[in-house]
């Protein structure tokens, strides 16, 4: 134990329990880089509390996972709940995870099984949100040095570009009265670093031509396991639309070697200007970082007028036309110096509609969508 930090523990035996303060003269703390073990975490099966499921380690794979061991009757472990919970819990959360994207999982394992309502109130109490039962000590005694609150943060990241799969960057024992464990953990959550995201634009096709003023723009994506806040577009320097995800809403945990693309980034980007355009989508992910996609150069051509004409089919008319692409709808009305215009027919991508006569007079119109 680090004898220049004042620890607060409580000793434990089997069968056995006591608080205690192991004390050491306080000589004061400076923040300073972490050092970071070489250990790795063994995985392990527990119980989930709120489901009875069984729970593991691996189940977090992707994750900066923290490990908080406690017991309802432990003050200190009281203490340190009450700061992992906002400080670390829902401060990660909130900031779509660490400092590089990647998120962040705190696991509250109970170590002590034999009062359940005991439990629950400690639960309630402090908002813990994944808690599991360690009743047989099956996750504990890989760092059981003797107390609690015992905390253990783990690089649960297989594509970290600077700590191995399932590291094990600080298992500090007890509450720092000197040092709170935020401060204390910050530094190890924040050090995990992955591959940032990687954005292609899809729509429209490099060098296209796109007929009409609406464009749809899309873009697929591949997280290689961050936390995204949301997918902008933009032509040059003006943005053109963003596409929010809450938080915690999408972690794609995928190794390093692996791609895996999400394609539900599109919006329309309306009154296109006619000429050469340029768009780029933006990601943006964790609490300030972001990456650009290449730019996709493409021309908005000027519209070309549609042109109609009437044939007969038998006892029908067929209202046809060209110069136009896309989705058609037909129209009609029976006064042109204050039209009401009736939809009377779609015909999608198609370039012709029959009609039935009638013995009413009717304007038609075609309206390329």
């Amino acid at each position: 134990m680090n004898s220049h930090m004042k620890t607060s523990i409580a000793i434990l035996r089997r069968g056995f329990r006591t608080t205690l303060t192991a004390a050491a003269v306080a000589l004061g703390v400076a923040a300073a880089a972490p050092t970071i073990r070489a250990q790795t975490a063994a995985n392990f099966t527990i119980v989930d509390h709120a489901t009875g499921q069984p729970l593991s380690l691996t189940d977090y794979q992707g994750s900066v996972i923290v490990l908080d061991f406690w017991a309802y009757w432990c003050e200190y472990c009281q203490y340190a709940a009450a700061d992992i919970e906002p400080n670390i819990t829902r401060y990660y959360r909130n900031a779509y995870g660490n400092s590089n994207g990647v998120p962040v999982q705190v696991l509250s394992l109970n170590i002590d099984c034999s009062c359940d309502s005991c439990e629950d109130s400690y639960i309630n109490d402090f908002g813990l949100e994944v808690v599991s039962d360690d009743c047989n000590w099956a996750a504990y005694n890989q760092w059981n040095y003797g107390g609690i609150p015992q905390f253990v943060v783990i690089n649960g990241t297989t594509n970290s570009v600077n700590h191995a799969a399932w590291q094990v960057l600080s298992d500090p024992t007890g509450y720092l009265t000197n040092y709170t464990v935020p401060q204390l953990m910050k530094a190890y959550i924040d050090s995990v670093l992955t591959p940032a995201p990687v954005c292609v634009v899809t729509n429209p096709a490099s060098g296209s031509v796109v007929a009409g003023s609406n464009v749809v723009l899309g873009a697929k994506l591949a997280t290689n396991g961050k936390l995204i806040k949301g997918v902008a577009f933009y032509n040059g320097a003006t943005q053109l639309g963003y596409i929010a995800r809450p938080p915690h809403s999408l972690t794609t945990n995928n190794p390093a070697s692996s791609l895996i693309w999400n394609t539900n980034y599109s919006l329309t980007w309306s009154n296109v200007p006619v000429g050469a355009q340029s768009v780029f989508a933006r990601v943006y992910y964790g609490a300030k970082s972001s990456v650009d996609s290449a730019a996709v150069n493409f021309t908005v051509g000027a519209p070309i007028a549609l042109v109609a004409k009437f044939t007969t089919q038998g006892p029908n008319l067929v209202l046809s036309w060209s110069g136009g692409s896309g989705n058609f709808q037909v129209q009609c009305a029976t006064n042109l110096f204050k039209p009401s215009w009736q939809n009377i027919g779609a015909a999608g991508p198609g370039t012709n509609l029959t009609l039935v006569r009638s013995n009413k007079m009717c304007f038609y119109r075609v309206l390329q969508q």
